[in-house]
């Protein structure tokens, strides 16, 4: 635990703490010590990354009347929900939080949040296979008897609102959260209703979770219900949304909805939510090569994270007064996204030869984690979007330079900005915690520079694990290789 109260420290000290939820800095280290898989690393700078995204998460534990939420800022903005909750990024939120020891006491509360809320719909999102996600880690799977109608209910209504004649789904890309991007702005940035590989991979994600669900409960009709569901939009993702070898968005001429598959219009242009069919599995074997774009220059790589857009299109980072660009900028709500999706394609389709490549991005997520304040000095940080060409949070550039105003947020509104995962990459990626039955198995994406790693204090399906590579045995002499320890 010594490692741990360093960092906490660490972090402590640099903080300076303008808004408190329910676990304050000054308690901070005992509740990380219970909660958390603690992990060590030969690269200390992703070791530090991940318990300071630990240390970020607790800041937005939040209980209220209704059990606890998680919340994406600290303080509370306009244009949040009950409880300043907004759902744009709550499957991010339980895909980091399914990890803690008592996951289900802080994240159930949660989920029941968004199935009787009508602001669950204000955002896309991917949350009834984050709510699988977490119930893989948790071993809970059974919510009630009202469970299952309450997930068509949820499923259903983003029918009745987004879903086309055909089975598929429009939305504007301010509704994704990802505002201004390319492909979903006319020439005056107007946005522009469209079929977009965002809602309906999340639609077929959420489709083949209530599946499951319903399979769990014993509803054979049901499962086989949303199972085809499930098979329509994987099938039309694959079919229609692949042009020109990348998955793209169709958006509208005019508002003939039918005619969508030939009366569209949108730049030919290559967007990082291209890669979000592969972070459900959703794309047919052969098309990974795409993937070797995250490391070219002339498209998604930059000296600071992946590029939301190709950087040889004529409207990279075009001129918006607005804070919160998708035409370029480097978000980590997409890095989070995309190198869940390289993940499955390493384990999923086969691609090992893509390995280095995940742990070359992520840890270069890692090293993201930092700002440099006014006197020069280097701080632990975590905002909302980040220039792909400088070394700055965009976002909080631009909301210092207007004065903080209250309606866009306040002061250091992005501050330890909870809008992306970073534990759950180190611990399904790197350590490569399998969530598919009830005994512990890993595949691990190792970085060929590392001879050792530890991840200790895992939870798992009511059990607690230790999870140990160690290349030649020397460093915890007890063996080679991968060792799971059960306690």
């Amino acid at each position: 635990m010594e490692k741990l109260k360093y960092y906490v420290d660490t972090f402590n000290a640099n903080d300076e703490e303008v808004y408190k939820n329910s676990i304050d800095n000054d308690h901070v280290y005992e509740w990380l010590k219970e909660e958390i898989p603690l992990f060590e690393c030969p690269d200390t700078e992703v070791e530090r990354a991940y318990y300071f995204r630990w240390w970020t998460y607790r800041k937005h534990v939040k209980q209220t009347a209704e059990g606890y939420v998680i919340t994406e800022f600290l303080p509370n903005v306009p244009w949040s929900g009950k409880y300043n909750v907004i759902n744009a990024p709550n499957s991010h939120h339980l895909y980091e939080g399914r990890w803690l020891k008592n996951a289900d006491a802080y994240l159930s509360n949660y989920a029941e949040f968004f199935l009787k809320e009508s602001s669950a719909h204000s955002y896309s999102s991917w949350f009834i296979d984050s709510l699988y996600a977490l119930s893989s880690v948790t071993g809970k799977f059974n919510y009630g008897d009202k469970f299952l109608d309450k997930l068509v209910a949820y499923y259903q209504k983003w029918e009745d609102e987004h879903g086309l004649d055909n089975g598929v789904f429009w939305s504007i890309d301010d509704r994704d959260a990802m505002e201004f991007s390319i492909s979903g702005r006319d020439e005056n940035l107007q946005p522009m209703k469209g079929v977009r590989p965002t809602l309906n991979s999340y639609m077929c994600a959420d489709a083949l979770a209530i599946s499951k669900f319903a399979s769990l409960y014993g509803d054979s009709e049901k499962a086989e219900k949303f199972m085809k569901k499930h098979v329509q939009l994987k099938d039309f993702i694959n079919d229609n949304l692949w042009k020109n070898g990348f998955y793209r968005a169709l958006h509208y001429k005019n508002d003939d909805y039918k005619d969508i598959l030939t009366n569209y219009t949108g730049e030919d242009v290559k967007e990082e939510i291209g890669y979000i069919p592969w972070a459900f599995n959703i794309p047919q074997k052969g098309r990974e090569d795409v993937f070797k774009l995250l490391l070219d220059k002339d498209c998604f790589y930059t000296p600071y994270g992946i590029a939301s857009a190709q950087i040889n299109h004529e409207k990279f980072l075009y001129e918006k007064d607005h804070e919160c660009l998708w035409n370029g900028y480097v978000w980590p709500f997409a890095t989070s996204q995309t190198l869940t999706a390289l993940m499955n394609v390493i384990r999923n389709y086969g691609r090992v030869d893509f390995c280095d490549m995940y742990c070359e991005l992520l840890i270069q997520y890692a090293k993201s984690h930092y700002r440099i304040t006014e006197n020069g000095t280097k701080v632990d940080w975590i905002d909302e979007v980040r220039h792909p060409l400088r070394d700055e949070w965009s976002s909080r550039e631009l909301l210092k330079d207007w004065g903080w105003k209250a309606e866009k947020g306040g002061y250091e509104r992005g501050k330890d900005y909870n809008h992306s995962t970073f534990c759950d990459l180190i611990i399904s990626g790197i350590v490569g915690v399998n969530t598919t039955g009830d005994t512990l198995s890993v595949s691990p994406i190792i970085p060929k520079s590392w001879d050792w790693f530890k991840l200790e204090n895992l939870n798992y399906r009511g059990k607690s694990y230790t999870v140990i590579y160690d290349k030649d045995g020397s460093k915890y002499g007890i063996g080679k290789g991968i060792v799971i320890k059960e306690k």
